[in-house]
């Protein structure tokens, strides 16, 4: 009795180390700009390769209908640390005809250096895990991760993050 407890023991016990996934969140172990295929709004897929060179990036999970999401795209919009010097990529998982709504709503059409799209795969949520949004991923000029934040990034943030 006790031989099959402590083999039933050890078999439990074993079994369960096993199992311990790693949850780490991808962004976490490649720290560079991930390669993704979004939708653009004529249903055209596009990769990183619309990313101008020398450049900062700033990748920028939202909801079109969500007013944190855009309140940080005005913010954005304001700043010329992010206007003359940052490849913006805009991407949700909602359809794209409310995507294209919030692109009309900020008449996105005048700025070349953003680039909006649907997560048509989801690969977006899967590699950064968000827990709200707008999440925000920032990318120095040599496309290394310097700043990630779940929800709202203030001013002085923005800039801080791009100066990294």
């Amino acid at each position: 009795m006790k031989k099959s407890f402590l083999f039933f023991g050890i078999l439990f016990f074993s079994i369960a180390a096993f199992s311990q996934a790693d949850t780490t969140a991808p962004y976490l172990k490649n720290k560079t700009v991930p390669n993704f295929i979004l939708l653009s709004l004529d249903s055209i897929a596009f990769t990183q390769s619309v990313l101008k060179e020398n450049k900062n990036t700033i990748i920028m999970l939202f909801n079109p209908s969500c007013g944190h999401c855009q309140q940080q795209l005005e913010l954005l919009l304001t700043l010329p640390e992010v206007t003359n010097t940052t490849n913006l990529i805009l991407t949700s998982s909602e359809p794209l005809y409310k995507i294209k709504e919030f692109y009309d709503k900020y008449h996105l059409e005048k700025y070349n250096w953003i680039h909006i799209g649907k997560d048509h795969k989801y690969f977006f949520g899967g590699f950064y895990r968000p827990k709200t949004i707008p999440v925000l991923a920032f990318y120095n000029k040599q496309k290394q991760l310097t700043y990630f934040n779940q929800g709202n990034v203030k001013k002085k943030e923005i800039i801080q993050a791009l100066e990294k």
